[in-house]
């Protein structure tokens, strides 16, 4: 029997895919929905891997999977920040501009409305400046560095079962005599 293909030609596709999801602007909206980006990458890391097994080889096992999705999550963690360090320093902060314009209309909004006290208002202000000025700080990206490797490689896993749950070869049923 044949041995199992290597992991490392899946994983790092399906990492390089989180990454890119997660790091790119607005595309990295995509992981607001139950972190689909994530999950995808998991599921398309074992999608390649079991592309590769033949007939000869044993067959794929939720082990694999979780392996898969574990070394996927890592790789599109460390591919994810640097992306978006690297956008950062080259295009300016994109994101950031695009959240002070959404969160400036939110709080004209309740503003007019008068549902919050202008007080409260300009702290909020005050805090969501400071949020996005620790950001971009030394500290900050290794705070969103290591809590990408710590979520990552969970939802990356559980793409991974799905994918194996999805891609495993069925076993042809065994007719009874």
């Amino acid at each position: 029997m044949a041995e199992k293909p290597g992991k490392q030609r899946a994983a790092v596709f399906g990492g390089l895919l989180i990454g890119i999801i997660s790091g790119l602007p607005g595309l990295n909206l995509l992981n607001c929905c139950c972190c689909a980006g994530i999950l995808g990458g998991g599921l398309i890391a074992v999608y390649f891997y079991q592309k590769e097994f033949t007939d000869e080889m044993p067959p794929l096992e939720s082990s694999d999977a979780l392996i898969l999705g574990i070394v996927a999550g890592i790789i599109g963690a460390v591919t994810s920040i640097a992306l978006s360090v690297a956008i950062t320093f080259l295009f300016g902060p994109v994101e950031v501009t695009m959240l002070r314009k959404f969160f400036d209309r939110l709080v004209q909004k309740m503003a007019e409305q008068g549902s919050v006290p202008q007080d409260s208002i300009d702290q909020m202000q005050e805090q969501f400046d400071q949020a996005i000025h620790e950001s971009h700080t030394v500290g900050g990206i290794l705070r969103s560095l290591i809590t990408a490797l710590i979520l990552y490689p969970i939802f990356s896993m559980l793409g991974g079962l799905i994918g194996f749950s999805l891609f495993k070869k069925k076993k042809p049923p065994v007719e009874q005599q």
